[in-house]
């Protein structure tokens, strides 16, 4: 016989749990996100026979995040400007007038730091269990008296999680994309092959411009964190959050991105000064692109990032037994146009107070550009 435990943080066989997800799942990743996602963490667990059968990490926020794509007011009536919405749909949200922001708190966002949410254990795939889980989940919800449930980006290999929660009263927001490069062929020519004639055109100038410019670009085993990303790092944080970066805080999220498994620094240098770079981070064959930052006072500094973020890596992958290379969400036209696919991330969200239930209805509605 199955039970349900809502164990604070992580339940003690962890490692065993996640060993067949993603390396979000992973207690490194978790480390490197401590507090990433403000709030009380849990672990949701089905047990049998004093084992840990299936899984799942969420969150209880009591607070508004503003901005964050994790805050459900935010991505469900706001703007994200991240989001790939249709123009109608960001129209049609500036007319609704929903409740007010804290009357969604406390609510629960069922989901990994790493803006992905998976099931995890023997019994991940198996709809019954996942079912029972998600049953429990909504019951202890309203123990808690959490305002709504939200189980956020739900990759297309979580296709069981998806068919168990419209049972259970919750309804499907199409929320975002993620992207990721399959690597073609064995090198960067044949890289160059497969894009479209126009991107092949404008990649080939965009690595002449560069190495006009004197930017070169080496790949770096890492340890710990340069003080020069972690420059690069605060100027990209002030530049997107509106303001001063907390430069103590952005060198302690590097240093737990560089103690992922495998990280590797890609370092565009003019005159050995640093004006872009990409962190990634290896899990199984795939690369995590895991931290990017450029120059911002530098021309060169845009084309620097597609060669430290895409073509260097793409060149050094077949060597390295890399077959794909995961870049998440954000940028998705950039990415496709670089050869990246994307797959559609959506939300299910389950909300206890008929008003905002009404949100998360009209939500429902929202088109996605493609």
């Amino acid at each position: 016989m199955r039970a349900f435990a809502a164990v604070p943080g992580r339940v003690a066989d962890w490692d065993r749990l996640s060993a067949g997800g993603p390396m979000f799942a992973t207690t490194e990743w978790l480390d490197a996100m401590r507090g990433r996602v403000p709030g009380a963490a849990y672990t949701f667990a089905l047990r049998e026979a004093g084992e840990t059968r299936l899984a799942l990490y969420g969150t209880v926020l009591d607070r508004e995040a503003t901005g964050e794509i994790f805050d459900l007011p935010y991505i469900l009536a706001g703007d994200p400007r991240v989001f790939p919405l249709s123009e109608a749909s960001r129209a049609a949200r500036a007319t609704w007038r929903p409740p007010p922001a804290e009357s969604w708190y406390p609510n629960l966002v069922v989901m990994l730091p790493g803006y992905e949410c998976h099931a995890l254990g023997p019994l991940a795939a198996d709809p019954g269990a996942l079912s029972e889980l998600v049953g429990a989940i909504v019951a202890w919800a309203k123990e808690q008296e959490l305002r709504a449930v939200a189980f956020l980006y739900t990759p297309p290999g979580a296709a069981a999680l998806r068919q168990a929660l419209p049972g259970h009263g919750f309804t499907r927001v199409p929320l975002s994309y993620s992207c990721e490069l399959p690597l073609p062929g064995a090198g960067f020519d044949d890289y160059l092959a497969a894009l479209p004639r126009k991107q092949r055109t404008e990649t080939r100038r965009e690595l002449r411009v560069l190495a006009a410019a004197g930017v070169r670009v080496r790949a770096v085993p890492v340890t710990d964190v340069p003080e020069d990303v972690v420059t690069l790092k605060c100027a990209h944080s002030a530049k997107y959050n509106g303001g001063p970066a907390d430069r103590a805080k952005v060198r302690a999220r590097l240093r737990g991105l560089c103690a992922l498994r495998d990280p590797l620094l890609f370092r565009a240098e003019r005159d050995g000064t640093l004006v872009g770079y990409g962190l990634f981070a290896r899990y199984g064959d795939v690369w995590y692109c895991v931290s990017t930052g450029m120059d911002y006072a530098r021309a060169e500094s845009r084309n620097a990032y597609f060669a430290t973020v895409f073509y260097e890596p793409v060149r050094l992958a077949p060597e390295a037994g890399v077959r794909r290379v995961h870049y998440g969400q954000a940028t998705w036209r950039a990415k496709m146009s670089r050869g990246c696919e994307a797959v559609e991330m959506p939300g299910w969200v389950r909300a206890e107070d008929p008003a905002l239930a009404r949100v998360v209805a009209d939500s429902a509605g929202t088109v996605l550009a493609f």
